[in-house]
């Protein structure tokens, strides 16, 4: 495929150790040694309270995880890079390795503790999302209508932009995410989230919210869980379409990227399965009218002037 690919979201990670998987053996959708494109970035996420097994044990799993999945990238032949910084980013990006990003779902996993977050963000976590799909100690999530920030959420948000961390609002309820609002600094972005407008499900957003994620330079990742794209759960490649298309019209241009949510869900759209979709959607998206320039500003560029930018 001629675009490069960037995107904001996968549990590939998460998948990899709790299958006792390495990249080799690998059974996920996420393949990096087939993918073929001409860079890639990747965040991947790590999220320990989908396993169920309680907030308790949410420290345990992300240091299991991460310790996982460092050990793979450091095997000779890996086909990604931790990064951490500009010159690993510029490096791994021209090599054409996937640059590895990794992100925190739910906030549970450093015990809600706005105090850790300098540990996190030395382990090389440059994105996090307050809450996963319950309430917290720091605010309420999308799927339970929950509150606000907490005052202890209002600090964590003010550490996590002071080190450098982008605040990933995909999983927050809306009361939560116009509190983050009024406290954002920085980009604000919503890695994998789609339009209320087209799928009114809660875990997409209004056209306000994403105005507003525009406004602070952010962006949002478009979700291919099908649920999010159609109400009738069925979806295809000009769906995911029209949710890009839907957020450009609102002035989106910049501000759309790709946040698959790969491995972390289990229903797709047709034409669109694991990395080779990517090219199959790219191709759907040129027949139906988008020039180069926005497609590859979609795949990659978004997101890398938001991180260029904001977190190394």
């Amino acid at each position: 495929m001629k675009y490069a690919v960037f995107d904001a979201h996968c549990d590939t990670a998460l998948e990899l150790w709790s299958r006792g998987e390495t990249f080799e053996t690998c059974t996920t959708a996420v393949d990096l040694l087939a993918a073929d494109y001409p860079a890639y970035g990747q965040f991947f996420a790590i999220c320990p309270l989908s396993l169920g097994r309680g907030s308790e044990a949410c420290g345990e799993i992300l240091s299991n995880v991460y310790g996982h999945f460092l050990k793979l990238l450091r095997q000779p032949g890996s086909p990604a890079a931790l990064i951490r910084d500009h010159d690993a980013f510029a490096r791994t990006w021209e090599a054409g390795k996937c640059a590895a990003f990794l992100s925190l779902e739910g906030a549970e996993g450093i015990g809600c503790d706005p105090g850790r977050l300098e540990d996190l963000h030395a382990m090389g976590v440059r994105m996090v999302n307050l809450t996963w799909n319950e309430n917290n100690a720091l605010a309420g999530c999308a799927v339970k209508d929950g509150g606000g920030l907490t005052a202890q959420g209002r600090e964590f948000v003010c550490q996590a932009q002071r080190l450098g961390i982008l605040l990933d609002v995909s999983h927050l309820s809306e009361r939560a995410f116009w509190d983050l609002m009024d406290l954002a600094e920085e980009p604000v972005v919503a890695s994998h989230s789609n339009s209320a407008a087209l799928c009114p499900h809660r875990r997409n957003l209004t056209d306000a919210q994403f105005r507003a994620i525009c406004e602070t330079g952010g962006f949002v990742g478009i979700n291919f869980y099908t649920p999010f794209l159609a109400p009738s759960g069925k979806a295809d490649l000009d769906t995911v379409r029209c949710h890009m298309d839907h957020f450009l019209s609102l002035g989106g241009f910049g501000h759309v990227a790709l946040g698959g949510d790969l491995d972390g869900c289990d229903a797709l759209p047709v034409g669109l399965s694991g990395l080779a979709g990517y090219a199959a959607l790219a191709d759907h998206l040129e027949q139906a009218g988008f020039s180069e320039t926005y497609i590859q500003e979609i795949y990659s560029n978004t997101i890398k002037r938001v991180v260029k930018s904001c977190i190394m």
